[in-house]
């Protein structure tokens, strides 16, 4: 079997679809699967070879193109791993199983939707009452739908990350969501990656003392995930517990925060740790390579992801903060699923630095109660396990036609937010 993943932008340090698909397929090589990544720009640092497009844009040009490497390279399969933000917004990529049907020769085409519901086609008037009537037949019949075109309803197999989008696609059409299948994301990091196997030898090769307690944070670092909470938060955790620490482990230049906007929010960061007086117990390390990220993940007490819209299941930094067997201290919208305050996770509300640093004052001074949490919490996250999601992926390449998606009553969840870039 032979697969090309495609990514909008391959640069896993700058994006999390990017690092995911990285992960997918060096997992899905390990079980025997020829796999290549195919983007516009593309990074060297790949388990698997990489294929670059000449094409600078997504345009119909660029899915020519990628159709005729697809033909040279003898793939069975492209799989779009898609996002809006990582094809540049652009439009023509969703008429790329219209393309691949009419091309001779041409391998199936797989989906995966990581972003849906905030970006609907909307024409300007006097074409909109016109191009509503025509996606409210064509999204009925399944076809093609006005935010991803023809990705869902026309490629071989389609998917979604977690429940939330799958209720978003079925609340605008049930035989579109009857296509998709519910792939989970793994974590961004394993522990697997950690060069030290213990907390305590990753603390002594960091030079960290073994009775400091340590949180974490885990993930781009973007101003909607709730940075300035945790920083004034951390302010008030210092007056009382000197000897804590805060560690913000990710990068800020990402797809969603790019150039000078991101080099803007990354001195905003050192200027707000000077202000606050957190010199001697915040750092921010930015992009780091996945064995280091993986050991100061090793080396932390508690995991801490304080969003602004609430963390969910479709966070990578969160199911990577359970994998590492860490408690997570998480920002609650109501919508959290499987998330269930005080026993797999610890929730305050958004955009609260007293909550918060009152919830890490007291989980730091009760051990007990975070390694229940972070018991509870590991329990979870391997249901999260990439093994587990590659042989998934092998199972519906290898039977292609078992794509008619899992929406019943005891499935679907609650709409979800507008969704953002992946943590």
């Amino acid at each position: 079997m032979r697969v090309i993943q495609v990514v909008g932008e391959f640069s896993p340090e700058r994006c999390g679809v990017a690092h995911y698909t990285s992960r997918l397929a060096g997992e899905l090589s390990r079980l025997g699967v020829s796999v290549a990544i195919a983007g516009c720009r593309s990074s060297s640092e790949s388990p698997v070879d990489v294929l670059p497009l000449r094409a600078p844009r997504w345009s119909v040009g660029a899915l020519i193109e990628l159709l005729a490497i697809a033909r040279r390279w003898r793939a069975d399969w492209l799989h779009l791993q898609y996002a809006p933000g990582s094809y540049q917004h652009s439009r023509a990529v969703g008429l790329l199983p219209l393309l691949a049907r009419g091309w001779p020769g041409g391998p199936r085409i797989a989906t995966t939707i990581h972003e849906y519901g905030g970006w609907s086609l909307r024409p300007p008037d006097p074409l909109a009452r016109i191009a509503d009537a025509t996606f409210s037949l064509t999204e009925k019949l399944g076809w093609l739908d006005r935010e991803s075109l023809a990705l869902i309803g026309l490629s071989h197999l389609a998917a979604v990350t977690n429940p939330s989008h799958l209720q978003v696609v079925a609340d605008g059409s049930e035989r579109l969501a009857a296509r998709l299948e519910l792939l989970p994301i793994g974590p961004n990091v394993g522990p697997e990656a950690a060069p030290e196997p213990t907390r305590e030898a990753a603390r002594a090769r960091l030079g960290t003392e073994a009775d400091r307690f340590v949180a974490v944070f885990f993930g781009f670092v973007h101003p909607v995930k709730g940075i300035a909470t945790l920083l004034e938060a951390m302010r008030i955790v210092k007056d009382r517990r000197p000897d804590a620490r805060l560690w913000l482990v990710g990068g800020v230049e990402s797809l969603a925060l790019r150039g000078s906007d991101a080099v803007g929010y990354a001195e905003w960061i050192h200027r707000s740790i000077v202000d606050l007086g957190l010199t001697s117990v915040a750092s921010a390390t930015g992009y780091l390579p996945d064995p280091e990220a993986a050991r100061l993940l090793r080396a932390a007490d508690l995991a801490v992801l304080p969003l602004n819209h609430g963390v969910t299941m479709k966070s990578g930094s969160l199911i990577t903060c359970l994998s590492f067997g860490l408690p997570v201290l998480a920002t609650g919208t109501g919508d959290v699923s499987e998330l269930r305050h005080g026993e797999n996770v610890w929730l305050v509300p958004p955009r609260d630095p007293d909550a918060l640093a009152l919830a890490m004052l007291d989980l730091a001074a009760d051990p007990g109660r975070r390694d229940r949490i972070a018991s509870a919490g590991r329990a979870l996250a391997e249901r999260f396990a990439w093994p587990d999601i590659a042989r998934r992926h092998v199972d519906l390449y290898a039977s292609p036609n078992s794509s008619r998606g899992r929406l019943s009553p005891g499935t679907a969840t609650a709409p979800s937010p507008r969704s953002k870039e992946r943590s």
